[in-house]
């Protein structure tokens, strides 16, 4: 499995402030997605207090990540998909 990094950086993909409600509502949806897809596994989104910052995730390729990003999402504020591996 890859490891997968969705960055969220620049002003168009700084991700916004949401409610409780919101994100408890994204988790839903997101849950419900990734269950479709056996072979993925979400570890999480970790940003700064503007926004700026990445999601961590483990799938077969980063074209599947974006697709349930952006089944969950529509149109994500996304600033770029990579493929990573560990070197230190």
């Amino acid at each position: 499995m890859a490891k997968v990094l969705v960055f969220h950086y620049t002003d168009k993909g700084r991700l916004p402030k949401l409610s409780p409600e919101e994100i408890e509502g994204i988790k839903k949806k997101l849950g419900a997605e990734v269950e479709k897809h056996p072979d993925v596994k979400f570890n999480g989104t970790f940003v700064d207090e503007e926004g700026s910052g990445i999601c961590y995730w483990e799938a077969p390729n980063a074209e599947v990540v974006n697709e349930i990003i952006k089944e969950v999402l529509g149109e994500p504020p996304v600033d770029g998909t990579a493929v990573v591996k560990q070197v230190l």
